[in-house]
């Protein structure tokens, strides 16, 4: 008798746990009247395979066409059902958990035959795990007693009680666990929630950049986990010292504020692939024998803010997905807010030929450099702490000892270099400028508390610096950006980390905006170099970062070009053909040459004689034919002329014509004659 099924306890658990799994499944889609019929499909076989009617042998073969087969409804089904705004659309989860029934009811009706209980067990956890997803309340509990009947029917048999206590045990532990961390992240998930969202502000967003920016907003730069994360990376080996993002105009109550007036809308000049080319004059980004125009790609890694970051000088800038740019007098550009939050975008520096053409080469127009009247506002609630910083400092000459009065006597490059002095001398810097409250009176405005104690990081040295400078009747501007990036040896570009933010000054000096950083040299203990491992690994994600840009960004678009119009140019040449005729002629004549070659070389190992036998042999098989008797493949020729020996000897002369017995005959002579002969020269 064939096998059969070996059923006890473990198998009635086998059933229920699918039955459950199917019903489960149903319910939590509101599709209850198929899991109620997978269900019952899943009872029926198992009442056939436990009893004797369903031996292994008889049951039907596991058809993989049916298996493959019901993707395709299934897929129709997925792609009918309607789409879900803001949310995981329920048929994602229904449809395979279905298709893990039908694989399990498939293999259990056919297990023995082609089917595995593996499988069987595989497919039915998974469809309870697709079945808790957004399961009714109260329904949980089905879920473990699923994975409890799993437990007991795919056992090992012979395994003792204790075993399952054990395993229970560690259930109820771990939910135990589960249901009190749970509980606990309800009491604190405010907390934990406000937490969460400062840490996702504060790696997510570049710091100090925004539009409105508040004195003192660099300090989270330098004091988070976060201070060495890379949030520029610049496609030069040899980058400028300062990247400018942003020029602040108005100082209120420790806020700087974007100017009003913008110098110049900077629209598309011309296109390359998918970027738009934005030039601050006519031109000016087309290299000729005056200058050489070198283009930058700059990486983003967070939020912009919508700013270019650029060096000084740069005469134009290219981005993807933007229509215009706004151009500010002292060189900061806005207008990527279209691009996204992690932007990409490239700017050309111009390089003079010879220092003598050096003035003309990229001379950018006036109207572009000029100040504004907001480079010399300050506000009067800070003209006292300005005049006392005036007398400490001694800015203004000794004649002007009216206090009140902004005048001076000595070059505003002389008053640069005295203010730079005394920061130098009376100053240190420091992330943390003790007693700063804002909204504590004259006495703890950020601004006095920082001149009082003398410390502080680059926004308060900035800040106070530029409000003096015009004080003073210099125009000056607040700005932040990047400064000092970091080199790396054998990295074809330069990054900038948080911690290289800065702020500085920009002075209008003898008609030209220059920069005046008045911070003092940072200390050591707050330049600490990064790890080797992690110069390793940017240079991994900067270069992998460059191939997705050249195959996303439509770099790749210009080299197929330039191949296409190569081809054409050597498709319309006639040196192209000249050579195909040549090498044509030239595999021909060799073909010629090597087949005669080889032909004579077969015509000097066959002599005459072996041509002689091979035709006498050729005529004797023909003759034999025509009598009936054919030579079978691989048989030899002695064994042929035994066989046909043989046959002519019982053959009676009325069943083959005379005439054709002779011939055969003869033939079978001359197979004689060859077995006789062919060994001797």
């Amino acid at each position: 008798m064939m096998a059969s099924e070996k059923v006890d306890i473990r198998y009635a658990f086998k059933v229920l746990f699918l039955c459950l799994a199917s019903v489960n499944l149903g319910h939590t889609f509101d599709f209850l009247w198929l899991g109620l019929l997978f269900a019952i499909y899943f009872v029926v076989v198992g009442v056939l395979n436990a009893t004797r009617r369903r031996e292994f042998a008889k049951r039907p073969r596991y058809n993989k066409i049916l298996a493959y087969g019901a993707i395709v409804p299934l897929a129709l089904f997925w792609v009918m059902t309607p789409s879900v705004e803001n949310g995981v659309s329920p048929y994602l989860i229904f449809l395979p958990g279905i298709y893990l029934l039908y694989l399990a009811a498939l293999q259990e009706r056919s297990r023995g035959n082609g089917g595995f209980e593996v499988f069987v067990a595989f497919d039915c956890v998974g469809a309870l795990l697709f079945g808790m997803y957004m399961v009714p309340h109260g329904w949980g509990i089905v879920g473990l007693v699923g994975f409890l009947l799993a437990l007991c029917a795919y056992s090992r048999r012979g395994t003792v009680p204790y075993k399952y206590g054990l395993f229970l045990l560690v259930i109820a532990a771990l939910g135990a666990i589960s249901y009190g961390g749970w509980q606990h992240w309800k009491s604190q998930r405010y907390r934990y929630g406000a937490k969460m969202a400062e840490d996702y502000y504060q790696r997510e967003r570049m710091m100090g950049f925004d539009p409105v920016a508040a004195l003192g907003s660099f300090g989270s730069n330098y004091n988070s986990r976060y201070n060495s994360q890379v949030v520029l990376r610049v496609w030069d080996k040899q980058p400028s010292r300062y990247f400018k993002a942003a020029s602040y105009e108005k100082y209120v109550a420790g806020i700087w504020k974007l100017p009003t007036k913008f110098a110049k809308r900077l629209y598309p000049a011309y296109y390359q692939v998918d970027y738009a080319v934005f030039e601050t004059a006519d031109s000016l980004t087309k290299a000729d024998s005056l200058r050489e125009v070198e283009q930058i790609w700059v990486q983003s890694t967070l939020n912009n803010f919508g700013f270019v970051f650029a060096p000084y000088g740069a005469v134009g800038f290219a981005a993807k997905d933007v229509d215009s740019l706004t151009y500010y007098a002292g060189g900061m550009v806005q207008g990527l807010n279209s691009n996204g939050k992690r932007s990409d975008w490239h700017y050309f520096k111009c390089r003079p030929v010879s220092a003598e053409n050096a003035p003309e080469a990229c001379k950018m127009p006036d109207s572009l450099l000029a100040p504004s009247e907001g480079d010399l506002m300050v506000g009067e609630r800070y003209l006292p702490l300005i005049d006392s910083v005036i007398v400490a400092m001694q800015l203004r000459d000794s004649a002007a000892v009216d206090s009140a009065a902004p005048a001076k006597l000595m070059p505003d490059s002389l008053v640069l270099q005295k203010m730079l002095a005394y920061y130098l001398t009376n100053f240190t810097y420091s992330l943390t400028v003790s007693g700063i409250s804002r909204w504590g009176g004259a006495q703890n405005e950020p601004l006095a508390v920082f001149w009082r104690e003398k410390q502080g990081f680059c926004e308060y040295y900035a800040t106070l610096s530029a409000l003096v400078l015009r004080r003073l009747g210099i125009p000056a501007r607040y700005v932040t950006g990047f400064a000092n990036p970091e080199v790396v040896e054998g990295l074809p570009y330069s990054i900038f980390r948080r911690k290289h933010s800065h702020a500085w000054v920009e002075a209008y000096v003898d008609n030209r905006w220059v920069i005046f950083d008045p911070t003092p040299p940072i200390l050591p203990q707050f330049a600490d170099a990064p790890s080797w491992w992690s110069v390793k690994w940017e240079g991994v994600r900067g270069r992998f970062a460059r191939v997705m840009h050249a195959l996303k960004e439509g770099e790749w678009r210009r080299v197929v070009d330039s191949w296409q119009n190569q081809s054409t140019a050597l498709l319309e040449s006639p040196i192209l053909y000249a050579v195909l005729v040549i090498l044509v002629a030239g595999f021909a004549g060799r073909k010629i040459y090597v087949t005669y070659k080889l032909s004579s070389k077969n015509r000097a190992y066959v002599s005459a004689r072996s041509l002689e036998w091979v035709n006498k042999l050729n005529r004797a098989e023909r003759d034999l034919a025509r009598a009936g008797f054919r030579r079978e493949p691989g048989e030899t020729v002695g064994k042929f002329a035994a066989r046909v020996r043989i046959a002519l000897s019982h053959l009676a002369e009325d069943q083959i014509p005379l005439k054709k017995i002779q011939k055969a005959k003869n033939a079978l002579a001359v197979l004689n004659d060859y077995e006789k002969e062919r060994w001797t020269k």
